[in-house]
């Protein structure tokens, strides 16, 4: 991974992966998550320096330390992923010919870019394409754009199960006495009661996640219903800032409460009644099925890897994000019908369980992992 927070992405695979015989490390630029990582997982983090923006100086030398290591380590298998690391990773995999080099595509930053920043891109992620012997994507959506963008053909590409880039610890997520008891004092701390409705929103607080449409829906709304309030956690990104506007609003609106990025999310998704989920594309919305998973309805962009986390109509709603009245009119029939809510929450709690849970996606991943090897058999024996 680029950088450690994006481990959180895959807790608990590897340590599952060394009890199934793997011999298991981890690889991603120093930080404080690593470190937490490496001890709840027990196993070793290997650190190169990358950078998640485009540095062409200091991305040869992440490549370089990244050669040096991995002729070190000499792994049977690399999986690399998010998207700096794809193609620092990859490529440096394939210059030291490990067998089984795997491209685990996670999201495309590029759809929501343009002109000379949109190409380099593309060829950064048909580079990293062309260097891995197999590719993994982690929704349909997503598949079906890579092969429409020419940046693998379909045969290569393989989705584990109904996607997802680890599944989910479905325990973590149930409403058991421990939990109840940290949501009401948080809820007794911003002042809520069972009267209120609180819409919520959990990511990156950027454009890209669609934090200036949240916003702006919510304050439309909240003239409307005076008991509703908003919910926002996640932390502030510079190099994807939303508006002044927004930013003047989330911090100085009474009824807007915002947190910063949580190590554990589930106590507000918790607090929330409804969840909006604006994103400008993904791989696989995670937040999109961790809300489902406490039983709240989800109204998702209609849009790459967001649209594969919900059944439009069953467990929640698909939305134009840039449709104002659509996202308005999809919200406000939730914060009327209370009987809407709960049929939806518990559909989607039900849908998310059945097909998303870690255990299924490891036993995959396992497999996955014995097949590329079988297919790789020669080139083994001859590294």
């Amino acid at each position: 991974m680029t950088i450690a927070q994006s481990l959180k992405l895959v807790r608990g695979q590897l340590n599952d992966m060394q009890t199934r015989g793997f011999e298991v490390k981890a690889l991603t630029s120093n930080g404080q998550y690593a470190r937490i990582f490496e001890e709840e997982e027990g196993v070793k983090v290997l650190h190169v320096e990358m950078e998640r923006e485009i540095a062409l100086k200091k991305d040869l030398e992440s490549l370089f330390a990244c050669i040096r290591l991995i002729r070190k380590e000499k792994p049977d298998i690399v999986n690399a992923g998010t998207p700096k690391a794809g193609l620092i990773v990859s490529l440096a995999a394939y210059y030291c010919r490990v067998p089984v080099r795997i491209y685990n595509v996670l999201g495309l930053r590029l759809e929501t870019t343009t002109g000379v920043k949109r190409q380099i891109l593309l060829m950064a992620e048909k580079i990293a394409a062309a260097s891995s012997t197999h590719l993994l994507a982690v929704s349909p959506s997503l598949k079906q754009q890579i092969v429409e963008l020419g940046i693998a053909p379909a045969e290569k590409i393989r989705i584990l199960g109904h996607g997802s880039v680890n599944g989910f610890d479905l325990k973590r997520f149930e409403l058991d006495k421990a939990m109840k008891a940290r949501v009401d004092e948080k809820r007794a701390a911003y002042g809520w009661t069972d009267e209120h409705i609180v819409l919520g929103s959990m990511g990156r607080i950027t454009k890209d996640k669609g934090i200036d449409e949240t916003v702006r829906a919510f304050l439309e709304l909240a003239g409307r219903y005076p008991n509703l309030r908003l919910l926002l956690v996640g932390d502030y990104e510079s190099a994807d800032a939303v508006s002044k506007k927004t930013l003047e609003t989330i911090t100085e609106h009474p009824h807007i409460v915002h947190e910063d990025h949580q190590l554990d999310p589930v106590p507000f998704y918790h607090l929330m009644d409804l969840f909006l989920f604006l994103t400008k594309r993904e791989g696989f919305g995670n937040v999109s099925a961790e809300a489902a998973l406490t039983g709240i309805p989800v109204v998702a962009a209609n849009v790459t890897g967001a649209r594969d986390t919900l059944v439009d109509g069953e467990t929640g709603y698909l939305v134009d994000p840039d449709d104002h009245a659509g996202v308005l009119a999809k919200l406000e029939m939730l914060i009327q019908n209370l009987e809407l809510r709960e049929r939806l929450g518990s559909a989607g709690q039900e849908w998310v369980r059945q097909y998303f849970s870690n255990e299924a996606l490891w036993e995959e991943m396992d497999s996955y992992y014995q097949t590329c090897l079988m297919e790789r058999s020669g080139v083994l024996e001859e590294a």
